[in-house]
């Protein structure tokens, strides 16, 4: 019997103001052959109520947006469920906002920009294989 491949079967939100940032992250864990279906926001407030709307398997979202920033759109992606896997990715080097975002708002991970696709395939492949194993 064949196992499906959890990486290549699953849902990923990627939320960023930068068009350029999505469509990388996108081609990147495509290339990876990482997600099946991708969804796109362009600010805390799409996020939201996107994440709700599909339930995405992670998401990938930025700090620093207009209209609801990646704290504020993470805290309540958080308070809706618990459960959800959420990669920060922000060129924001400031510790507070960093510890914000875990502790607030439940992120899992945090990578820097200018982030490197390495980066991103690793945290995605972490937070759904780990997601798999809870």
């Amino acid at each position: 019997m064949k196992t499906m491949n959890p990486l290549r079967f699953c849902k990923i939100l990627i939320v960023d103001d930068s068009a350029y940032m999505r469509t990388f992250i996108k081609r990147t864990l495509s290339d990876a052959q990482i997600g099946s279906r991708y969804y796109e926001a362009n600010d805390g407030k799409e996020a939201i109520s996107k994440y709700i709307a599909f339930k995405p398997d992670v998401t990938i979202m930025d700090i620093i947006m207009p209209n609801v920033d990646g704290v504020k759109a993470s805290m309540a992606i958080n308070h809706y469920d618990p459960n959800a896997k959420i990669i920060v990715i922000s060129a924001k080097e400031n510790k507070e906002t960093v510890e914000d975002v875990v502790k607030k708002g439940g992120a899992k991970d945090y990578i820097l920009k200018p982030c490197d696709s390495s980066a991103i395939v690793m945290s995605v492949s972490k937070q759904i294989v780990m997601n798999r194993h809870r």
